[in-house]
């Protein structure tokens, strides 16, 4: 009887998996007795960017004529396993490859695990989808300066848009410009504002505010708008 229960709940597993396979979403595969699932996610943008696999997982995935795998669901190995994902060097709008989180080991566009246990990986690219001036009016004393308090995709200030730390990847090969502009009914100097966001009042200036726009060089269409009050 212990025989049989045993293959009884392989083959329940051997089923369940079968199931999420043929019948549900790709991304919600079940790993069955001895398997684990590798779950590949990205940035920029969080799902769809195709990979190379190599081996392809106990379903096929990553097979000519099989499923394609892409980021935004999981593949099902054997334990002990050793995979390779290669990232392509653009995702499909273009944008550059930054790096690879999460892998046993990174070499240029691979990342290699082995399934030891259920593992998640993430592809980052460079991109933007946001920017948000956080707070949206700034103060400045004249005779002053201060920095405009951006942040891109949700990430930390980017002052230094060559970092490449966790917090701020997603920055990385993503440049901002900066414009100024006054208010409606506003007279004065606008002042100086640096390729980083620190901006720079002129002293003897009339005008009471402000405002700054930050835009995305590779993504003109996302763009923040914030108020800069002079304090004088």
């Amino acid at each position: 009887m212990k025989k049989i229960s045993q293959q009884f709940i392989y083959a329940t597993g051997l089923i369940a998996l079968a199931a999420a396979g043929c019948g549900g979403s790709k991304g919600s595969k079940i790993a069955g007795p001895g398997t684990y699932a590798l779950t590949v996610t990205s940035v920029n943008p969080v799902s769809g960017v195709p990979l190379t696999v190599s081996p392809v997982d106990v379903d096929g995935a990553g097979a000519s004529g099989a499923s394609t795998p892409n980021t935004g669901l999981s593949l099902i190995y054997n334990a002990g396993t050793a995979v390779t994902l290669t990232a392509n060097a653009t995702n499909p709008a273009g944008s550059p490859f930054v790096a690879w989180v999460g892998c046993d080991s990174v070499t240029d566009y691979d990342c290699k695990v082995t399934m030891s246990k259920s593992k998640n990986v993430q592809v980052q690219y460079a991109g933007v989808s946001s920017i948000v001036i956080n707070p949206a009016t700034i103060s400045v004393t004249a005779g002053a300066g201060v920095q405009v308090p951006y942040t891109v995709n949700g990430y930390g200030m980017c002052t230094d848009q060559t970092a490449q730390t966790p917090q701020s990847v997603p920055c990385a090969g993503s440049p901002v410009t900066f414009s100024l502009y006054l208010p409606a009914g506003v007279t004065g100097s606008l002042g100086t504002i640096s390729p980083t966001g620190f901006y720079t009042p002129d002293p003897t200036s009339p005008a009471s505010s402000v405002n700054v726009t930050v835009q995305s060089s590779l993504a003109p269409n996302v763009t923040a708008v914030g108020l800069i009050e002079l304090q004088q």
